[in-house]
């Protein structure tokens, strides 16, 4: 067993390196040695996961649950494989492990979370009039898909207090339902909630309503918009890109790359290479909404494009921005969840390995009715989307 172990190791390793042909090989050889080594059927099961063999990935997660139970990372790995195929009853239900892996984000110090989980809000609690502490946890793109929550929570009779961090809190302070907000300080930013310290019956992660309301595929809460833009700020943008733009010329946003920090920001993210279909269609003017060094990139190699990131905008001004848009058309990261929420026209391009939200095979999401999605067909090759998305555009433009 030692041997298939070490193997095991040496293929998360890879995994972790993007080495997919020696990752699915050295696990394939722990699995010769030992088949009941539940690591190396994990990794196997990602592998496949990447490469779009779901349901050998989702074989194989299961496999390792089987052979090591009770493993909170082997668990929430089974969960992914399982939402990413629909199965919303049982995923949701898996991902509770996360509350027990070691690098869970949630929004509140981990002593804190162990002393008080008895007064975690879990399916079949009442609410009503009670107060019920919401923490965030994971990225922002995850807090603002599963914010659509709260309004159900507090339509349940809950008195809401909610945790988030500061940049969120602009646009939290819009979402219907939430009587209090707590964020850290602004000299610490990064600082969370004790628990032990704060008034509250019961305490429950922002993605573990979807648990606590028993969510299905088909009864996904999709009451859009259910986040708002500052309208004062949308009329400014929306200035702001008559002036700098053509008179009646659609508006349509950009966003190509993801957070260069996440471990699957490669699959995510485009070249400003790729763009160039986009750049080059006469009918529409391009609004540059990529933060970061990649935004100032495309803004210096097309400098008439509409430049809505110069300075860097906080995101309750990025939501504004996004509003006074005609269309944006983004990558699989923050700006799609906030143009969802927000109920605005999106154009998702969605990698070949998808986040669990978009499903597998179809175009459309039941988490964001105003999105369409453009799947990749060959792993980190954006041409055949560009393309598909270039002609979807053009009559949609002209029209």
């Amino acid at each position: 067993m030692l041997a298939a172990e070490i193997l095991a190791a040496a293929a998360k390793n890879f995994l972790d390196l993007g080495r997919l042909d020696l990752a699915r090989h050295v696990s394939g050889l722990a699995l010769a040695e030992n088949a009941q080594c539940a690591n190396a059927h994990s990794v196997q099961g990602v592998v496949h996961d990447v490469l779009a063999e779901w349901q050998d990935g989702l074989d194989h997660a299961r496999r390792a649950v089987e052979l090591q139970p009770g493993s909170p990372q082997l668990e929430y790995n089974l969960a992914l494989s399982t939402l990413r195929l629909d199965d919303y009853p049982q995923g949701f239900a898996l991902m509770e492990a996360r509350l027990d892996k070691p690098d869970w984000t949630g929004f509140a110090i981990a002593p804190s979370r162990a002393a008080e989980r008895h007064r975690l809000l879990l399916p079949g609690d009442p609410v009503e009039g009670r107060r019920i502490l919401v923490i965030i946890e994971q990225g922002l793109g995850d807090c603002i898909m599963f914010a659509r929550y709260l309004p159900l929570l507090a339509g349940r009779g809950a008195r809401i207090t909610l945790a988030c961090s500061p940049p969120l809190r602009p646009l939290f302070e819009r979402v219907a339902g939430i009587e209090v907000l707590l964020s850290p300080p602004p000299e610490q930013p990064l600082a969370k909630i004790n628990l032990s310290l704060a008034e509250f019956e019961a305490w429950v992660p922002l993605l573990s309503l979807p648990y606590y309301f028993g969510t299905e595929f088909a009864s996904v809460p999709a009451k859009i918009p259910y986040l708002s833009a500052d309208p004062v700020r949308i009329a400014a943008w929306r200035e702001r890109y008559k002036a700098a733009g053509r008179r009646g010329t659609p508006k349509v946003g950009l966003v190509f790359q993801a957070n260069p920090q996440s471990g699957s920001s490669a699959d995510r993210s485009l070249s400003i290479g790729d763009l160039a279909p986009f750049l080059r269609i006469a009918e529409i003017d391009p609004v540059n909404l990529q933060g970061g060094a990649a935004g100032r990139q495309l803004a210096a190699e097309y400098p008439g494009i509409i430049d809505a990131t110069n300075p860097e905008i906080p995101l309750d001004e990025f939501a504004a921005a996004v509003a006074a848009t005609d269309l944006v058309i983004t990558v699989d990261t923050l700006a799609a969840h906030c143009a969802g929420a927000l109920g605005h026209p999106v154009w998702v391009m969605v990698p070949y390995s998808p986040h669990w939200c978009w499903g597998v095979g179809r175009d459309l999401t039941p988490w964001y009715p105003t999105a369409r999605l453009f799947r990749q067909d060959v792993r980190q090759n954006w041409s055949n989307v560009v393309e598909r998305m270039t002609q979807s555009l053009k009559p949609t433009s002209s029209s």
